[in-house]
């Protein structure tokens, strides 16, 4: 059944609970610290790099400089997200966790499990700090509803740095090869397979391309309506479905049509050299496109397959409050955060990064709508794609060790359809039993 992030509220989120016990992160409306007598000083960490840090680190220093209740933030890149999360394990079992982490929900899991992360609920619904109006009626439902699926009435986080997938497309190319951006509309893998073999066979180069092999195959499998990994463990990878789509997907990389990044990692460096006709990417990735005005950029909706429903991936780190510092700690760590993600931090850390804004007023905000005004803009054509593209959009249940499943999704994805075999149970058999080794590992 499709999940319509737009659509409908999570009016169970934000519901008041009548919560018990003492420790610090199911903490009571009663008991929570909701002004500071003296300063404090809390350390936050992020994997971000380049104009994502920037952009971050400008927002940390407004905090720092305008809020009145003597809150300092220092914010810290500990590497990509594999080594920030490696870190954020040997803290939490040292006890030594800053007061807000910027990690993946799959990485929450285990934190939540361990009793290691702060349920903001007490915080959100609080008459003199709290948020509730806000959440239930401007950030986007599904948004909330992914940091909402740990235990039923409960906030764990709040999202920002949020993507989805569009299709990018040589819009120069594809009207060479007789079609238009309008033969997009509503697009199926039928009709990008005759595109992509025309565009094969009269200019020698693929047609179309995952960035992402893992999303290939999790996000043609919800098609059907099923997840990858359930998050009660049960995985959906033995089926017909996935069977068909394999062998589709098979046959056209096969003849040269579709393509996998392989050795170039990631699809942007080709498409930007004219040697794809168009990739489905993340909405974050568009800063890595790079046409030196060789081609113009069309952004139009991902496919999907005939008879099936329309899904595409949203996906992206958080932001954590931890039970490892004090009860103010924990007060400061959710000002920073709420004021991280009011609308104009949101409109500006979105349209400098290629993220999506995580309030709906985001877009009425002065920052969104310059930039949509331009009609240079590449982020301007992303955002209306994605804004629509939310409307069928779905999120991955968080289960342990969700990262090494997924790579195991596309290393099995990018051998099969590159690879010589056609026994696709075998494959996917194997895929099962790896995807069951990584889940079940602690």
């Amino acid at each position: 059944m499709k999940r319509r992030l737009l659509a409908s509220l999570m009016t169970a989120v934000v519901a008041v609970t009548a919560l018990t016990g003492c420790s610090k992160s199911n903490s009571s409306s009663e008991n929570i610290v909701t002004e500071l007598k003296e300063p404090v000083t809390i350390e936050m960490w992020h994997y971000m790099t380049g104009k994502q840090a920037e952009v971050l680190q400008s927002i940390v220093d407004d905090f720092n400089s305008s809020n009145t209740q003597g809150i300092t933030v220092k914010a810290s890149a500990q590497g990509s997200i594999t080594d920030l999360n490696k870190k954020v394990i040997a803290a939490s079992q040292s006890n030594t966790l800053p007061a807000i982490v910027n990690i993946y929900p799959d990485a929450a899991t285990g934190l939540i499990n361990d009793n290691k992360v702060v349920d903001l609920t007490p915080y959100v619904t609080n008459e003199t700090v709290g948020m509730e109006d806000d959440i239930k009626n401007d950030f986007i439902p599904d948004f909330i509803s992914e940091l909402s699926q740990w235990g039923e009435n409960k906030i764990y986080g709040l999202p920002m740095t949020k993507s989805t997938e569009v299709l990018y497309v040589n819009k120069n190319l594809l009207e060479q090869l007789g079609y238009t951006v309008d033969d997009l509309k509503d697009l199926t893998f039928e009709k990008l397979a005759e595109i992509s073999e025309k565009c094969q066979s009269e200019l020698g180069i693929p047609g179309f391309g995952f960035d992402s092999s893992s999303n290939a195959f999790i996000s043609t499998l919800k098609e059907d309506g099923k997840d990858f990994v359930q998050l009660d463990g049960k995985i959906n990878v033995v089926n017909d479905w996935s069977k068909e789509f394999m062998q589709f997907f098979r046959k056209e990389t096969q003849s040269g049509a579709f393509r996998v990044p392989g050795e170039d990692k990631f699809l942007s460096g080709p498409f930007s050299n004219q040697k794809l006709l168009a990739y489905q990417g993340s909405s974050a990735g568009f800063a890595h496109i790079n046409t030196n005005g060789a081609f113009e950029v069309a952004v139009v909706e991902v496919p999907h397959f005939e008879g099936k429903d329309k899904a595409v991936i949203q996906q992206g780190a958080s932001l954590f409050v931890t039970n490892d510092v004090s009860t103010e700690s924990q007060y400061a760590a959710y000002e920073f955060i709420k004021f991280a993600t009011n609308t104009e931090n949101t409109a500006k850390f979105a349209t400098s990064t290629g993220y999506l804004p995580v309030r709906k007023s985001a877009q009425d905000s002065t920052i969104v709508q310059e930039v949509l005004a331009d009609s240079n803009s590449l982020y301007g054509k992303i955002y209306d794609v994605a804004k629509e593209s939310l409307n069928f959009a779905y999120f991955t249940p968080a289960i342990n060790n969700a990262q090494s499943a997924r790579t195991v999704a596309e290393e099995k994805y990018a051998a099969y359809v590159t690879g010589t075999s056609d026994d696709v149970d075998a494959m996917l058999k194997e895929m099962n039993s790896q995807v069951e080794t990584s889940i079940s590992r602690q």
